[in-house]
């Protein structure tokens, strides 16, 4: 499999990173590390970090998009950061990617015990804090079965577009993907543009 020049922050996140891309990420131990590797870079890159209380200070020429506060609203964690250059991109997710996924979870209506984990953030935790949940099989399943989370398609759906693009990525494009302007359907249509569309 091909390895992308997309930096995650948690061994979950390079587990959710390669799922959604199928790939593999390139894994950083820290949110310093993550933003020190994409702030030094010349060339595309993605990376993507925990809304940490201490935040990693981001090249000044990172902007947040704001999304309409009609997009996923007080529930929102995923937040995205475009660069002026136009080859690189962060994005943060609050509080962490451990809470996104169980609010995925109880939101998709998932039995968590069923699952094979518990049902409280820190039984959670327990699992995606070890270093085996980078490449978790298990936790590979929980992601099938929260596919079809929102917020977690618009995530998949940029970083697809983005990965697809890269040097030629259209920053407008990215923000449509992010915000849900731009769909699964759009995707499909580019990746395979004699492909008729399809809903969702």
């Amino acid at each position: 499999m091909k390895q992308y020049n997309v930096f995650p922050e948690c061994n979950v996140d390079t587990n959710l990173v390669g799922y959604l891309l199928g790939g593999y990420p390139k894994h950083k131990s820290s949110c310093n590390e993550v933003v020190k590797a994409v702030n030094g870079t010349d060339q595309f890159a993605i990376g993507i970090i925990d809304a940490d209380k201490r935040s990693a200070t981001m090249d000044e020429g990172f902007v947040e998009y704001k999304l309409d506060e009609g997009v996923d609203g007080i529930n929102r964690h995923v937040a995205m950061y475009t660069h002026g250059d136009g080859k690189r991109y962060l994005f943060t997710v609050k509080p962490a990617m451990d809470k996104f996924i169980l609010d995925a979870a109880i939101a998709e209506g998932i039995d968590l015990v069923a699952a094979g984990y518990g049902a409280t953030l820190e039984a959670f935790k327990k699992e995606t804090k070890r270093i085996q949940a980078a490449t978790d099989p298990k936790l590979r399943r929980l992601f099938i079965l929260i596919d079809g989370y929102p917020e977690l398609q618009r995530l998949r759906n940029t970083l697809k577009y983005l990965m697809y693009k890269q040097y030629d990525a259209n920053q407008e494009e990215a923000k449509a993907y992010f915000d849900g302007t731009l769909t699964s359907a759009d995707l499909a249509k580019l990746f395979n543009p004699k492909a008729p569309l399809s809903a969702g």
